[in-house]
């Protein structure tokens, strides 16, 4: 902490570009290097892990990620409520779905599972992240795969400004609210809701002893210092209604705990585009 943080940044991507160094070395240098910026300003440092393809967002490669076999049990479960609910809803995923929006969707590998798996039919799958590289590499990957999915490098932040007045049908976002504060992930939430037609699927940690939806406000996860969110009250505050969740608490599927949330914003309150 004598070195100023701008430093300690300059030190914890310079570090990650030796390979010698080996992951487990490279990660406990930039958790170290990095310990304060994390405890005073944890969106701000997880994202500068993320825009810098550092710490855990170093596993995200196209040969660990795509392919049926790579696809985490809690996510393959997600998809499967995605479908349930779409269908309890009059939407056949296979026919009726024509355009898909991942908010943070890393390599698109989950965009593409979904173009091969579930929405069949659908001619638009679009993605956005701040992982240049993912994005850069994930891209290439996809093009020699033939797929339509396309990839766009941004921070949600600017999540306005790049979808304008379009809408989608389906807009998923999977394990990254969690790396926002409560006000910036309801902030998010409600810019979703504003351009999804169908429905919006969301994915973050459970917490452990009391269903999420109980929570008056976001918690910190000790483990990492990212946040435990309340999904329920958030679509409810953007003019949302849930209409299907899961949340089992404890329970760890290949290392993730389950709170899915499945939304929809009354079609009259959309602006159409």
């Amino acid at each position: 902490m004598i070195l100023p943080l701008s430093t300690r940044k300059y030190l914890s991507v310079l570090i990650n570009q030796k390979p010698w160094f080996g992951a487990p070395v490279r990660n406990w240098w930039t958790q170290e290097l990095l310990r304060d910026f994390a405890e005073k300003d944890s969106s701000g440092y997880h994202r500068f892990l993320w825009s810098h393809h550092l710490a855990y967002a170093e596993s995200y490669e196209t040969d660990k990620r795509f392919g049926e076999e790579n696809m985490k049990g809690s996510r393959k479960l997600f998809f499967s409520d995605l479908e349930k609910y779409l269908v309890n809803s009059g939407v056949d995923p296979h026919t009726g779905v024509r355009s898909v929006l991942e908010v943070g969707c890393s390599l698109g590998y989950q965009l593409h599972y979904l173009e091969t798996n579930l929405f069949t039919a659908a001619s638009e799958f679009e993605g956005i992240d701040i992982d240049s590289h993912a994005i850069t590499q994930g891209a290439e990957y996809l093009k020699l795969l033939g797929s339509k999915v396309r990839l766009h490098c941004s921070d949600m932040d600017n999540l306005s400004s790049i979808m304008k007045n379009k809408i989608f049908d389906i807009i998923i976002c999977t394990g990254v609210l969690m790396y926002l504060e409560e006000k910036e992930a309801v902030s998010v939430v409600e810019k979703m809701l504003n351009h999804c037609r169908v429905m919006l699927a969301l994915s973050g940690p459970a917490n452990p002893g009391q269903d999420n939806c109980h929570l008056e406000h976001s918690v910190v996860r000790e483990r990492d210092g990212s946040f435990i969110h309340n999904f329920d009250t958030s679509v409810k505050e953007s003019g949302g209604s849930v209409i299907g969740r899961r949340w089992e608490g404890e329970r760890v599927i290949d290392g993730h705990t389950v709170y899915f949330v499945f939304a929809k914003k009354d079609l009259s309150e959309i602006s159409q585009g």
